[in-house]
């Protein structure tokens, strides 16, 4: 495995003598036959980890999930308080909360254990691929929402603030400026442990963990009137990354009788609708209650057996569920806030927020799906 190893007398590759059993006396010294020398045993290729399918659904679940709870949000900004279209934001926003959570587990995982990063060259890789989308995105939307004037948008300054934190227009971005430092961070631990030396990742992540100071501080200097900073992670976020990362890995040993998962998610979702209607919405997303939400989802899934076709399924929308969240924002503004009629009949409060809901999830997919065939998934997501 590490080379060519020396040959022993116990080793299976050492010469031996033939024609000669160990049991076998000699009447007199015989003449040496020449040794034969069993062929050095090749190495086997490194069997590849089995593909987690559990994963693409997670993945898909999450994103749909978001879409799910930024529409009930935007139900209970246009509703009066109290009303059934009020009531139906926040029965939407109660299963909502473990989604970008769960984004954080999943990119723990995938670093710690599903697939961490063998070269510094990869966890670049890895960083750009995110960094490209949001770039690219955050100009996006700032033109395309001043272009259509569905937002007031100051151009010049959220295109600036976008370098700095999330906002109007691409308020959902905001978890890229926490996700991109913890995978530069836990990346470079992972090949500082495997005896690398990515020093170009440990410089950068240096600079971010001074940024809170001295970002502040230069654009201070240079007089502008920008005067935020969000490019950092907190602890809760961190817990997510790590703790996900072990419950993910070892969620097929991890085996509750799924009642209790049930039973779970229903009371951490009860929490929620709770917590949002009568103390503090949104919801925080350090609140325990998302713990219980997000572990009953992972264990649940988990348990599920998809047949084969489900599987390409799955494993096809997982590779387009980034972008498709990354573009919903533009459907949710369009149908939600310009269509939605909040002051319907509930039947037809209910049959709004699927029907639109559906359509909003369906033209975000074939959207992704559509730069994905372009070749431009490197680009938007």
């Amino acid at each position: 495995m590490f080379g060519s190893r020396r040959l022993d007398d116990e080793s299976p590759a050492a010469p031996t003598r033939v024609g000669l059993s160990p049991a076998e006396p000699t009447a007199g010294p015989a003449p040496a036959e020449k040794p034969t020398v069993a062929p050095a045993p090749t190495a086997k290729p490194k069997a590849s980890k089995a593909h987690r399918h559990d994963v693409d659904v997670m993945r898909v679940l999450a994103g749909l999930t978001v879409m799910i709870g930024h529409s009930g949000g935007v139900l209970i900004g246009r509703s009066d308080e109290g009303s059934d279209a009020w009531w139906l934001g926040h029965l939407a926003e109660a299963v909502n909360p473990w989604a970008v959570p769960m984004f954080f587990m999943i990119a723990g995982w995938a670093v710690l254990a599903g697939a961490p990063p063998r070269t510094e060259a990869k966890m670049w890789d890895r960083i750009v691929r995110h960094v490209v989308p949001l770039a690219a995105w955050s100009v996006i939307f700032v033109l395309g929402f001043n272009l259509f004037d569905t937002d007031e948008v100051d151009v010049r300054h959220d295109l600036v603030r976008s370098f700095l934190e999330a906002g109007r227009p691409a308020f959902h971005l905001w978890y890229l400026y926490a996700y991109i430092p913890l995978i530069l961070v836990f990346g470079a631990l992972v090949l500082f442990w495997k005896g690398q030396r990515p020093w170009k990742l440990a410089a950068l992540a240096l600079v971010l963990a001074g940024s809170t100071v001295w970002a502040p501080f230069v654009l201070e200097i240079i007089g502008s009137d920008q005067d935020a900073w969000k490019w950092g992670f907190a602890t809760y976020q961190v817990v997510y990354f790590v703790i996900g990362a072990f419950i993910i890995h070892h969620a097929h040993e991890l085996r509750p009788p799924i009642w209790t998962l049930c039973l779970l998610f229903a009371v951490s979702a009860l929490g929620v609708l709770w917590w949002e209607s009568r103390r503090s919405y949104p919801i925080e997303n350090a609140n325990p209650l998302i713990v219980g939400l997000a572990v009953s989802v992972i264990l649940l899934v988990s348990r599920i057996r998809l047949s084969g076709r489900a599987k390409k399924v799955f494993t096809t929308m997982a590779t387009a569920s980034f972008g498709a969240f990354l573009v919903h924002v533009f459907f949710l503004e369009l149908f939600f806030e310009r269509l939605f009629d909040v002051d319907a009949a509930p039947i037809l409060l209910v049959i709004q927020y699927v029907g639109l809901l559906a359509l909003m999830a369906a033209l975000s997919y074939a959207l992704s799906f559509a730069w994905g065939k372009l070749h431009l998934r490197r680009i938007l997501g």
